[in-house]
């Protein structure tokens, strides 16, 4: 590659008289770091002409040392850039208004060949011996560009999967909304009228019926009045995933007094001992919150009632970087080998005649609690009780604060 050695007195740190040999070792020094560094370096005097180029620049632009050297260095930029350089140029050294002296941006420049690619360029005024120069880094940046554009594109297809999905789902949503209509209003007709006439047969035929078919119209108003339930706690169940969330922060002492209250008004010669800390609070959806501890404590008093005397105990406990709120309880419990069927809809641990119940209240309590960014599990033993843990995922996130760019031409020179 041509190099020109020569050097006149307009570059940068060469005095017009023989140099010393501390200046030359200096020079030795200047031209090693500048022939080995990675990036470019363009020397260029006020009038814009290049009076030194590093083999980094060489390589970046195509040029030859030998090619560019006393040329304007508006050679290597593309328009608009090359024709108002000069001028950017000027008006710098006129008014010390500076756009990019020691900050540095993206530019394009323009190689031998005529391509113009994006570069990143710093530009540092340098003062020798009352003489004013500057220097250019410059950086290719054409290969991070590239990356650029291939993750903003795959950004633009991710948003495209994510909108036809989002779209797909409204449909599933739309279909389960008649679908919950048609539970809803047709389903519960025929459960009533089998319900209703069952009894007036039971009322009104009572002296014509024997206890066999009695107990038959009995099982039947069972039968379908607990598939009224399981209707209900399905419906409960899908509203639980289109509700709209809204988070504050929750008392929720005073939710499982509240929810304690209404079971003891339904059951008032239990014997329970119902604990609830106080203070305890989260970030949640009051209404939602509510359901969860509505299923949780309704669970620990139902399945505290073959004990003669009950203890339910409402509290929290640290869990890793979150606290763990729980519902603990002193009664039938459960076996852990089968702990993960727990949450799964219409999954029991315990047969109908035990305790009654449709297998949803627990589904319900996990649906809510993912919604809301936490974690449920439960721990046990038959006989001697069971807790169930639930954590929240805390207060939203605060919106970002909107952070506005800087925006100036990209001028080529301060």
């Amino acid at each position: 590659m041509n190099r020109v050695e020569k050097h006149d007195a307009a570059e940068p740190g060469r005095p017009a008289d023989k140099p010393s040999g501390l200046e030359l070792q200096n020079e030795k020094y200047l031209r090693a770091i500048m022939d080995n560094v990675v990036d470019g370096i363009i020397i260029i005097d006020t009038s814009a002409t290049v009076l030194r180029v590093n083999p980094a620049a060489e390589r970046i632009f195509g040029y030859a040392a030998a090619e560019i050297l006393g040329r304007n260095v508006n050679t290597l930029m593309p328009e608009p850039y090359h024709s108002g350089h000069n001028q950017y140029l000027r008006n710098y050294l006129e008014t010390g208004v500076a756009k990019i002296i020691g900050i540095g941006r993206e530019v394009f420049g323009k190689r031998k060949d005529g391509t113009v690619f994006p570069i990143y360029l710093a530009v540092s005024k340098v003062e020798v011996e009352g003489r004013i120069f500057f220097c250019g880094i410059i950086q290719d940046i054409t290969e991070r560009k590239r990356r650029e554009e291939e993750i903003r594109q795959l950004n633009a297809e991710l948003e495209q999967r994510v909108k036809k999905r989002t779209q797909e789902l409204e449909l599933i949503n739309q279909e389960l909304e008649a679908f919950t209509y048609s539970v809803s209003h047709d389903l519960r007709t025929p459960l009533r009228s089998i319900d209703g006439f069952s009894q007036a047969v039971l009322e009104d035929y009572a002296d014509k019926l024997d206890a066999e078919g009695a107990n038959y119209l009995q099982r039947l108003r069972a039968a379908s009045q607990q598939m009224g339930r399981l209707i209900d706690d399905l419906l409960r169940l899908s509203r639980m995933t289109r509700a709209r969330l809204v988070h504050e922060r929750v008392d929720l002492s005073a939710l499982a007094h509240s929810v304690s209250a209404e079971l003891r008004e339904r059951e008032p010669r239990r014997q329970v001992e119902l604990v609830i800390d106080p203070g305890l609070e989260g970030y949640g959806d009051t209404q939602l919150l509510r359901i969860v501890l509505e299923n949780l404590l309704g669970n620990a008093w139902k399945y505290t009632s073959r004990h003669p005397r009950a203890r339910i105990h409402f509290g929290r406990k640290e869990a890793g970087e979150e606290p763990a709120y729980f519902v603990r309880d002193d009664g039938a419990g459960f076996d852990m080998a089968y702990a993960d069927k727990l949450f799964g809809a219409f999954q029991r641990l315990h047969s109908k005649s035990e305790f009654e119940g449709t297998g949803i209240g627990l589904a319900t309590v996990q649906r809510i609690i993912h919604r809301h960014g936490g974690r449920v599990w439960a721990e046990g033993q038959v006989e001697q009780g069971a807790t169930v843990y639930f954590t929240l995922g805390g207060p939203p996130a605060e919106p970002a604060a909107q952070r506005g760019a800087y925006g100036e031409e990209n001028d080529p020179a301060g």
